[in-house]
């Protein structure tokens, strides 16, 4: 499988990432929140980027609302961004953000949930669904409209978007119009074998470095078994909403992701599995300039258009 060639083109300009075990978990932040605020945004026109928080019982969650042209109310994508569940925030994912708000023409909440290790698993899946519910009960102070809410996010993001819709299920609400993952496992711990081998020294994420984020996630092994976690482990899937997941052809976490399709199928589940030739893990952060990611956000914004229309 060869790598997209503008990829490897950019690959070969600058030294590869190194192994995240062992480096200082405060440098690897402040490297990987450097590098992504320097990635250029799409080109897109919003009416509005505004900063707020969202309480909840573990204190106030800091979201970013992403509000598009046009008139109200606009159907909502709750984001997530990826990292490990141990790096990343409001602004290392903001280009996703942006060209979901300007092409689905949704109102965009991306989440600045609580990573660990400082807080390890549940405290992310408690912040996306204190959010979730908050955009059910006041979606429509912000322009958004409840009755049409759907969650996203790549790689740990997924999960979390996984999660909540599963979790949202399992609570009898919010109703949930569609999920959006991309590049997010759906199952822990990762099983070895396959694109884990084929692509173990990445490039971009290493198999070991999906290994070590998921160590610092979960302080149990028997946390592997919560459907939050191990989105495939869940009792039942019947009635979950839609879903798209999009992989990377050239990502150690290409057979994970795709693995909740069948799974889904099964339970009746309507699934879209993208996989994007060429491409490795987190590259839908290169929205503003590559290709592939550009057809992957289009394929996700048609998605959801086609959702909320239903």
């Amino acid at each position: 499988m060869a790598l997209d060639p503008m990829i490897e083109g950019m690959l070969s300009q600058q030294p590869a990432w190194p192994p995240v075990r062992g480096v200082p978990l405060q440098e690897l932040r402040a490297n990987v929140r450097a590098t992504s605020i320097q990635i250029p945004p799409p080109a897109v026109t919003l009416a509005s980027v505004a900063d707020r928080a969202v309480p909840s019982p573990a204190g106030d969650i800091p979201v970013r609302v992403y509000t598009p042209e046009g008139a109200g109310p606009f159907p909502v994508v709750v984001y997530f961004h990826g990292g490990g569940f141990i790096l990343g925030d409001l602004d290392t994912q903001d280009m996703i953000a942006r060209g979901l708000a300007g092409g689905a023409g949704a109102l965009v909440v991306s989440v600045d949930y609580r990573l660990a290790p400082e807080h390890p698993f549940p405290a992310a899946t408690d912040d996306g669904y204190a959010v979730v519910q908050w955009i059910a009960a006041h979606g429509a102070e912000i322009g958004g409209d409840p009755a049409r809410i759907a969650v996203a996010g790549d790689s740990a993001g997924g999960v979390l978007a996984y999660a909540m819709a599963l979790q949202a299920l399992n609570a009898g609400g919010p109703r949930l119009a569609a999920v959006v993952n991309w590049y997010g496992p759906a199952q822990h711990p990762v099983p070895d074998g396959g694109s884990m081998a084929e692509f173990a020294d990445g490039p971009i994420v290493r198999a070991d470095d999906a290994h070590y984020f998921h160590e610092l996630y979960i302080t149990d092994p028997a946390q592997d078994g919560d459907y939050r976690v191990s989105a495939t482990r869940a009792p039942d899937h019947r009635g979950l909403p839609p879903h798209l997941i999009g992989s990377a052809e050239c990502d150690p976490l290409r057979d994970v992701t795709e693995m909740y399709a069948p799974v889904l199928r099964a339970a009746g589940v309507e699934v879209e599995v993208k996989r994007y030739p060429g491409m490795v893990h987190g590259f839908v952060s290169w929205v503003g300039f590559l290709p592939g990611a550009q057809t992957a956000m289009a394929d996700a914004c048609a998605f959801l258009k086609r959702a909320f229309a239903d």
